[in-house]
């Protein structure tokens, strides 16, 4: 493929509940320079910025600010954060450095959510018409849909404990996590945890928490002459409803919101769902991987509790789900756990990773999902 795009660096800060110690534009800097020293590069390589801006200097939320610290004028940049970050962020870098916009993209950045609002996460703050009014928030969006597809096909509260725990257990074990040495967990335990939103328990949602991440796009050509070890973006796409959180999220509309993405994304790569060796997916709680499951093909449209049930999701399953301990247990950080996403698939397929999954050679990074009404997905591999 002329042009094809890699991922050559990654890099993932410290992840914690709060970082007192040091500032939104300290953890970017981490993240950035780690990504690209891991590629073998120098900031001067670096034409292309899709990434946070905090500041102080230049202007807040304008990733060319970042021109200045590379010391040379871009050729490509992003001001979205939801851009900056994750698979939706890998797609657009990687359709940049194809097409010739830029050669050589970072992507990535940090935004500490617990100082002030101009540092939220995506909906936090923002005045929504028809689910302000009634008191709605991000947990809820997503218990609309997992509580239809429980009337629907007869998931269980268990099976989604069984993923809460599965995906806990990965992080308890995990000394990057924020949860390392929590565990274990079991269902139980889950099912114990008192009630957020129907039907989800405390340990069926995400952690929330600080810290930054970064990864680095350029062509296969250019990643002969660096150190690391490249991994190909075969395929991707994306699928929206609405914008975020805008209404509330209804199953017949976005209950299966990822499939046409994931069909899409299999067929530029030339592979499809049981190909795929480690699946690295958004878990903003345990529901939302038995939807993706069914929505990326795994298994067909209800049998996803049953799937999951069975360990088929564990790191020793046919299916294994975010070895790192994901969103419920390892980091979430605002928009980079988006990117951290990213971060252990390239792991994965490099024979890196803490969990590591023998002889891993596809792997599929999802961000978003039912309750933002928007999904992005990439599938990762060798290149060829």
């Amino acid at each position: 493929m002329p042009r094809q795009a890699v991922v050559v660096g990654v890099h993932a800060t410290e992840q914690a509940l709060s970082l007192p110690h040091r500032t939104a534009m300290d953890v970017a800097l981490e993240a950035v320079r780690g990504a690209i020293s891991d590629a073998g590069l120098t900031p001067a390589d670096i034409d292309g910025a899709q990434l946070d801006w905090p500041g102080p200097g230049g202007v807040a939320g304008e990733g060319s600010s970042w021109a200045r610290l590379f010391g040379r004028d871009l050729r490509w940049t992003s001001d979205s954060m939801l851009d900056n970050a994750g698979a939706r962020g890998l797609l657009k870098a990687a359709a940049a450095v194809t097409a010739g916009y830029a050669e050589t993209v970072a992507v990535g950045g940090c935004r500490l959510v617990s100082r002030g609002p101009e540092n939220a996460p995506v909906g936090a703050g923002a005045p929504l018409e028809f689910t302000d009014v009634w008191g709605s928030y991000v947990v809820a969006q997503f218990a609309l849909i997992a509580a239809r597809h429980m009337h629907e096909y007869g998931t269980t509260s268990r099976q989604l404990a069984e993923v809460a725990a599965t995906i806990r257990n990965n992080g308890s074990s995990n000394p990057e996590a924020m949860m390392h040495g929590k565990g274990p967990y079991t269902a139980e335990d889950v099912l114990a945890s008192r009630m957020v939103a129907t039907p989800f328990h405390l340990l069926d949602c995400c952690i929330v928490g600080e810290g930054g991440a970064a990864f680095v796009v350029t062509t296969a050509e250019r990643a002969r002459d660096l150190p690391c070890t490249p991994v190909a973006v075969l395929g991707g796409g994306m699928e929206y409803h609405q914008a975020a959180y805008a209404n509330p999220a209804l199953y017949r509309e976005v209950g299966q919101i990822g499939r046409d993405a994931s069909t899409r994304a299999y067929g530029t790569a030339g592979v499809n769902a049981h190909d795929i060796d480690v699946f690295s997916l958004y878990d903003p709680n345990s529901f939302e991987i038995i939807r993706q499951l069914e929505a990326l093909g795994v298994c067909a449209e209800g049998e996803g509790g049953p799937l999951a049930e069975s360990g088929a999701i564990a790191l020793d399953g046919k299916h294994p789900v975010n070895p790192d301990g994901g969103c419920l247990s390892y980091a979430w950080n605002g928009t980079q756990q988006m990117t951290l996403k990213v971060v252990e698939a390239v792991r994965q397929l490099r024979g890196t990773a803490v969990h590591q999954i023998e002889d891993a050679r596809l792997a599929v990074v999802g961000n978003a999902g039912s309750g933002a009404q928007h999904y992005e997905m990439a599938v990762l591999g060798e290149a060829r």
